[in-house]
């Protein structure tokens, strides 16, 4: 009897010895899996905003469009990037943020980078010239568009770190 005893042990800690293989296997194929998939990665929601145009404001020689918060999350003017284009004319288009030399989407408070819901906040287009009737917006020095005055404007916002759209509409430079 000694003698089975002792093969039944030595057959049980091999069933658990096997046991413990495949299961140390499974949970490192499921953290493997985890981070292939990006399930452990960035959760960062996008914006959500209702952001339309309310207005145009002359500011010394800036042409600024004027945009109302009117639904949504709060955020920060640094957080968006929005793409302008032109019904008139295709080839019109750029992407204004807040990395380039000039702070392109502002609050009215200098002081202030985050925009609230009911806030309003400015787009800067660039210089205007009533005598010519137009918006020229300039990178780096050079002339890069001219907008005429009575072109609609389309601009979509996006949320720079996700890269999800945010709001879309249509204003008219006057």
């Amino acid at each position: 009897m000694g003698y089975a005893g002792t093969l039944f042990d030595d057959a049980v800690s091999e069933v658990i010895g096997v046991m413990l293989m495949l299961s140390v296997t499974l949970i490192v194929v499921a953290l493997v899996a985890v981070y292939a998939t990006g399930a452990a990665g960035d959760t960062t929601q996008p914006i959500k905003a209702d952001l339309i145009a309310s207005g145009t404001m002359k500011d010394g020689d800036k042409y600024q469009v004027v945009f109302e918060h009117r639904a949504g999350d709060a955020f920060d003017t640094d957080q968006l990037a929005v793409s302008i284009g032109s019904r008139e004319d295709p080839a019109l288009h750029m992407i204004l943020r807040n990395d380039d030399p000039r702070d392109r989407i502002t609050c009215f408070d200098p002081e202030e980078s985050i925009v609230q819901l009911g806030d309003r906040f400015k787009v800067y287009l660039g210089e205007y010239d009533d005598t010519d009737k137009r918006v020229t917006y300039r990178g780096e020095g050079e002339v890069l568009y001219t907008i005429p005055y009575g072109c609609h404007l389309t601009y979509r916002f996006v949320d720079r770190r996700t890269g999800a759209p945010i709001s879309s509409g249509e204003f008219l430079i006057k």
